[in-house]
C-alpha cells in the first residue's frame, strides 16, 4: 500500500504519429506541472518533425504502428510507479498528478482515468462530454483520451495492452477490472476535438457509440478495425 504521495514516481507515455504540433507543448506543460515526471514518446514512424521536437525534451522510442505496440514498448522502458497514458493532442488538469497520487493510496484502487472536456465551444460537444462521461462512469469504461493510469505492478501481471488495430484501450479496462477497483477522478482531460471537426460531428458520434457497443457485444478488433476509417 501507497503511504508517503512524495514517494510515488510517475512514467508518462505517449504514443504519437505526426504530432509535430502539439507534442513539444505537451511535454513542456507536462513538466511544468512536475519536473521530476519521467516522459516516453512512442513514435510509430512519423513523417513530420515529431520525432525532432520531442527528442529536445525526452527519451522517444522508435516502435511499429499500433497504439497497443507503442505503449507496451514504451511501458518497457518506464521505470515509475505508476504508468500514465497520454495522447499527444490532450492536456491534463493541472491537479490531475496529485488526484492520481491521492486515489492510489487506497490499495483496493489498481487505475483509473480522467473525466474529458472536448476543447471546443457549442452544445453539441457538451452533450457528447456529459453522455460519455456518465457512460464511462457507470460501465468504468476506459479510453485512451481519458488519460489512462495504473500501477506498474498490474500492468505488468496483466501483460500489458493486448497488440491489436482497435479497442485496445476498451480490452485494457476491461482486464483492469479482474485487479480491483477503476477509479474515474473528476480533474477533466482537455482533449482535441479535431475528430468531431474533421469527420462532422453526427458521423463521428454514430461511429463511436456502435464501435463501443459492437465491441462490448463480442465483435473482434480485426473486424471493427475494417470499419475504423470508413468515411
Amino acid at each position: 500500500m501507497i503511504r508517503n504521495l512524495n514517494n510515488i514516481s510517475i512514467s508518462i507515455i505517449i504514443p504519437t504519429l505526426n504530432e509535430q504540433s502539439n507534442i513539444y507543448s505537451l511535454l513542456n506543460y507536462l513538466l511544468q506541472m512536475d519536473n521530476h515526471l519521467q516522459l516516453i514518446v512512442a513514435d510509430a514512424g512519423s513523417k513530420d518533425n515529431t520525432v525532432a521536437a520531442a527528442e529536445k525534451v525526452c527519451q522517444v522510442i522508435q516502435t511499429p504502428p499500433g497504439r497497443g505496440i507503442q505503449m507496451n514498448r514504451g511501458a518497457e522502458a518506464a521505470k515509475g510507479d505508476i504508468f500514465w497514458f497520454l495522447h499527444a493532442d490532450c492536456r491534463p488538469h493541472l491537479d490531475s498528478i496529485q488526484a492520481m497520487k491521492q486515489v492510489l493510496v487506497d490499495a483496493s484502487v489498481v487505475g483509473g482515468g480522467f473525466e474529458y472536456n472536448l476543447d471546443q465551444p457549442g452544445w453539441q460537444f457538451r452533450l457528447v462530454e456529459f453522455l460519455s462521461n456518465r457512460k464511462n462512469r457507470l460501465l468504468k469504461w476506459l479510453f485512451g483520451d481519458m488519460g489512462i493510469f495504473v500501477r506498474r505492478e498490474i500492468f505488468e501481471r496483466m501483460g500489458g495492452y493486448q497488440e491489436i488495430p482497435l479497442m485496445e484501450d476498451m480490452d485494457f479496462s476491461k482486464r483492469l477490472k479482474q485487479y480491483g477497483k477503476i477509479a474515474i477522478l473528476p480533474q477533466r482531460m482537455n482533449t482535441s476535438a479535431r475528430r468531431w471537426i474533421e469527420e462532422g460531428y453526427v458521423l463521428n458520434s454514430i461511429r463511436s457509440w456502435a464501435l463501443q457497443s459492437a465491441w462490448a457485444l463480442g465483435a473482434s478488433p480485426d473486424t471493427l478495425a475494417k470499419f475504423y476509417k470508413f468515411k
